[in-house]
């Protein structure tokens, strides 16, 4: 099935916005896949296995940002990066505070940590707020996140200079699975160094949920509340020219998953991956799902090689690279790299 926007559907869609100031949509997903694309294997990360780390991505290289390895198991501050110049992993500065489940993003060129889950047996949200300089390969503080506003798990957008956090988890206890879930949404300016909390929050509270921005709509896509079995397929959006008219609802996605990732290649949302299926002994997702933004509608694509969660991933020049994650429901991360091109 073709992702390019059909000139009818953006029509009708048009029609409806005038008539009705809302979208009717549909889930046009046939069984097994039905997409185009192709996935391709690239060098293992070189520092080992890593899962419930952060994915960027600058001009010319893919970034893997702390996270948790194993023998032995711990959260860690370790940063590597792949360049599509060399075709090769190399080491890049630690940022200095262990952090899972971090939220990061790049803005230009610059790499920014904001918040995430500390190491040890009672991962505790974290608000420590770094923006990292490849150039000098050096890390700075930068304002940290307010007050009753720390976590990890978020969905991560960006918009211009300033990124946008929704959802997320202050808690998570390795020995009881106790963990929490929250609705907030925030955003930090990169050039003025400041943080928003006047927005409006998710309709529903979500950890372990994707992000993306298409133009000036920040989408928020599955996700879960508090537990790996409490997977949602909802996706909501908000006009960030206008956020204080509210989050809306869009086409569900058409597998409900927590742990997913995401990538926005032009209006298209790459969904993959995920924790939750009862339908495999991993209890990992394969599914790749895209998100027409112009249409509303969702399209199956051709299923991860090696089903992941709990990771990220990064587009460039329209593929999306997809370093680590996890294998099996919980914890057990790979080193495995691969890039699919739609």
């Amino acid at each position: 099935m073709s992702l390019k926007p059909r000139r009818l559907d953006i029509m009708v869609d048009l029609i409806y916005l005038l008539i009705f100031g809302t979208l009717v949509y549909s889930i046009a997903v046939p069984q097994g896949q039905s997409g185009s694309g192709s996935w391709r294997t690239l060098p293992s990360i070189a520092g080992g296995p890593r899962q419930e780390d952060a994915v960027v991505a600058t001009s010319d290289a893919v970034w893997v940002l702390g996270g948790t390895m194993i023998d032995p198991f711990r959260t860690v501050d370790a940063v590597e990066y792949y360049s599509l110049r060399d075709n090769n992993w190399h080491t890049a500065a630690p940022f200095g505070t262990p952090l899972n489940h971090l939220n990061a993003a790049a803005v230009g060129e610059t790499i920014y940590i904001l918040g995430g889950l500390s190491e040890g047996l009672q991962w505790l949200a974290q608000g420590i707020s770094l923006a990292y300089s490849p150039a000098a390969n050096a890390w700075q503080q930068r304002a940290p996140m307010p007050q009753g506003t720390q976590r990890g798990a978020c969905a991560v957008g960006v918009y211009g200079t300033t990124i946008y956090l929704a959802g997320g988890m202050t808690i998570l206890d390795l020995e009881s699975g106790d963990q929490d879930v929250v609705s907030t949404v925030t955003a930090y300016d990169t050039t003025s160094n400041s943080w928003n909390t006047n927005l409006p929050p998710l309709p529903q509270p979500r950890q372990h949920v994707a992000g993306a921005v298409v133009g000036s709509i920040f989408y928020v896509l599955g996700g879960r509340t508090n537990g790996q079995e409490k997977i949602q397929n909802n996706v909501y959006a908000l006009d960030l020219n206008n956020p204080m008219s509210g989050w809306r609802e869009m086409a569900p996605m058409p597998t409900a998953r927590g742990g997913l990732a995401c990538a926005a290649i032009g209006v298209i949302i790459y969904c993959l991956g995920g924790e939750g299926d009862q339908q495999t002994q991993s209890q990992v997702f394969p599914q790749v799902e895209a998100y027409n933004t112009v249409t509303n509608q969702w399209s199956r694509l051709p299923d991860m090689p090696v089903p992941k969660h709990g990771w990220g991933v990064a587009a460039i020049d329209g593929t999306i690279y997809s370093p680590g994650g996890g294998i099996k429901a919980g914890t057990e991360p790979t080193d495995e790299f691969d890039c699919f091109t739609p």
